[in-house]
């Protein structure tokens, strides 16, 4: 499954496959659904349990999350997408302008987490 995001003025294409978590786990030695899970439990929802939203994205407690973490996982998708991005995450990020690490994040999460029916509008 592939997606693409403009990020800091430049086509981003994410590509989840079979080899998505084991590709993620050698690189940072951490589960990517365990990962993401902690992500979601940090979304904020109102009263009525829906997502609580802020133009479009949802908004997230990010004291209780480490934002290595969704950088972590764009890259990954990101290098199985395009082979040619840098394996030194840091070398790629540079690359950018700017990165909206939380608006890339969230705009993925319908593919992220289809296995888990995970849909931010519930």
């Amino acid at each position: 499954m592939e997606q693409t995001l403009v990020i800091g003025g430049k086509n981003v294409v994410f590509r989840k496959s079979g080899a998505t978590m084991l590709s993620y786990k050698r690189q940072t030695g951490r589960e990517f659904y365990s990962d993401l899970t902690a992500f979601l439990s940090c979304v904020k929802r109102d009263k009525d349990g829906k997502v609580s939203m802020t133009d479009g994205v949802p908004d997230v407690d990010m004291s209780k999350f480490d934002m290595e973490y969704m950088y972590q996982m764009l890259h990954v998708m990101a290098r199985a997408a395009d082979k040619s991005i840098p394996s030194d995450i840091l070398e790629w990020l540079d690359s950018f302008e700017d990165f909206d690490v939380i608006g890339a994040f969230c705009q993925l999460l319908p593919m992220l987490g289809k296995e888990m029916a995970i849909d931010e509008k519930n």
